[in-house]
C-alpha cells in the first residue's frame, strides 16, 4: 500500500527502536513503553512495513508506531491502574466491549478504557503517538499541585464535563515536547531537561483532559503569605543544578503548585517556570563569563542549564542579557587577556579585578552587574523578560 502524499515525518525519529515487517517484532518493541495489547494483521497475507520510535521521559513513556501494509487491528484489555493516550495522525476506528464505536479525528486524543476492552485500527501509514504513564503518578502530580499530601486515584474515561483548561493544551504540549526530543544532542538528554518534560506532559494531561479531578483544579487558590518567596528563591539557588521542577519548588515551601504561581506573580511577575529557567541563565552566563579554552563550553554551559535546543538557549539568553552567549565568551576572554598577573597578597592590578573577567559580570548597557537569582532593576523590582 502507498503512504501517499498526506503521509508525515515519524515523530521521534532520532529515537527509532525498531522497523520490520515481523507483527511480533513490532508488538514487542511496543508494549514495554504502551500497555499490555494484542495485535492481528488485517490481511495477514501481506507483509507490514513497520516503524517503531520510543523512549522513556521520566515517568511518562512515548511511543509512535505505524504498521503499514493494509494495518493492524489494536486489542487492547482494560487498563485499571495504568493511563494510556492514544494521539492518531490520522482517523483512527475505535470500538469498546459494549459494541459501541467512533472514529477519533485527527490528532484528538483518546484515552484507553480502564474497564472495558478496546478495538482500534490507526492508520496503516500515518500512525499513532501513544503516551502512557500510571495513574499513581498522575494523582501524584494532581497533589503537588494542589499542595495535599495525597489525592485518590484518578479515572479519565467515560468522564462528563470539560477539562480544567482547553483540550488544545495536551497537543500542544506533546508535539513541543517530540520536536525537543527530535532534536536533542546524541548524547542523550540531560536530566534537567528530561524533568521539564516530564512536568510539561504530567501537567497537559490533568488539565487538558477531563477527569474525576477535575473540580479540584478550577476551585479558587487559597493565597499563602508572600514571605515565603525569599525562602522559594534560596531553595532554587542551591538547587537550580538538580534536576528539579516547579513541583519541587512548591514543595520547598510547603505549598501547591498554583499557590507558588500566585506567589511567582505578584512578587516577581514571572511563573515559576521563568523563575527557574532564569537562575540557570545566570550561572550560565557565570560559566561562560569564567570559561577557559574549550571546543564545548557553550553547549556546556546550555546543557547545565537545562536546555537541549541550542537555539532556544541563544533566544532566552539574548532574551535576557541583551547579548548571544558566543558574545559574552568573546568579550570574558578579550577581558582575561587584558587581565593584569595577579599580586602578592592575592589581589588583581589596580581596581581589583576586571569585571566580567574575574568578578560579576557586567550588565549589558551599564549598571549594576548580574548575579546570580532574580535580576533586578535598582528600584528592586524582578527584571521581567526570564
Amino acid at each position: 500500500m502507498d503512504p501517499g502524499p498526506d503521509a508525515r515525518p515519524p515523530l521521534l525519529a532520532s529515537h527509532q527502536r525498531v522497523v520490520s515487517d515481523d507483527i511480533g517484532v513490532l508488538h514487542s518493541a511496543v508494549e514495554p513503553l504502551a500497555v499490555g495489547h494484542d495485535l492481528q494483521s488485517r490481511r495477514p497475507d501481506l507483509p507490514l512495513d513497520g516503524m517503531v520510535n520510543g523512549l522513556s521521559v521520566g515517568a511518562v513513556n512515548l511511543v509512535w508506531v505505524r504498521y503499514g501494509g493494509e494495518g493492524v487491528i489494536v486489542e487492547t484489555p482494560p487498563t485499571e491502574g495504568e493511563f494510556a493516550m492514544c494521539a492518531p495522525n490520522a482517523p483512527m476506528g475505535v470500538e469498546y466491549r459494549t459494541g459501541t464505536g467512533h472514529d477519533t479525528g485527527q490528532g484528538s486524543s483518546l484515552v484507553l478504557s480502564h474497564d472495558q476492552r478496546m478495538r482500534m485500527t490507526p492508520d496503516p501509514y500515518l500512525g499513532c503517538l501513544v503516551i502512557a504513564t500510571t495513574t499513581g503518578r498522575l494523582a501524584d502530580h494532581l497533589a503537588d499541585h494542589l499542595g495535599e499530601e495525597r489525592c485518590p486515584p484518578l479515572r479519565f474515561h467515560s468522564v462528563d464535563g470539560p477539562p480544567a483548561a482547553s483540550p488544545s493544551l495536551v497537543e500542544r504540549t506533546w508535539r513541543h515536547v517530540c520536536d525537543v526530543l527530535d532534536h536533542a544532542a546524541a548524547g542523550g538528554i540531560h536530566p534537567l531537561a528530561a524533568r521539564s518534560l516530564e512536568e510539561s506532559l504530567l501537567t497537559a494531561l490533568l488539565l487538558g483532559l477531563p477527569h474525576t479531578a477535575t473540580a479540584s483544579l478550577v476551585e479558587p487558590v487559597r493565597r499563602s503569605p508572600h514571605h515565603l518567596a525569599g525562602l522559594i528563591e534560596d531553595w532554587v539557588q542551591a538547587h537550580h543544578h538538580r534536576p528539579i521542577g516547579v513541583t519541587d519548588m512548591a514543595a520547598s515551601a510547603g505549598v501547591g503548585v498554583r499557590q507558588l504561581q500566585v506567589i511567582c506573580r505578584d512578587q516577581w511577575g514571572l511563573t515559576p517556570t521563568q523563575l527557574l529557567r532564569g537562575v540557570r541563565l545566570d550561572h550560565a552566563r557565570a560559566a561562560l563569563v569564567e570559561a577557559g579554552p574549550g571546543p564545548r563550553v557553550i553547549s556546556d554551559a546550555a546543557g547545565a542549564a537545562g536546555y537541549l535546543h541550542m537555539s532556544r538557549f541563544s533566544a532566552h539568553y539574548r532574551q535576557r542579557f541583551g547579548e548571544t552567549p558566543s558574545q559574552t565568551l568573546s568579550r570574558a576572554r578579550t577581558l582575561q587577556g587584558r587581565k593584569p598577573p595577579r599580586q602578592a597578597g592575592g589581589a588583581s592590578g589596580a581596581g581589583g579585578g576586571a569585571s566580567g573577567a574575574g568578578g560579576p559580570a557586567p550588565r549589558p548597557g551599564g549598571g549594576e552587574p548580574w548575579r546570580g537569582g532574580i535580576s533586578r532593576t535598582p528600584g528592586g523590582r524582578a527584571r521581567r523578560g526570564v
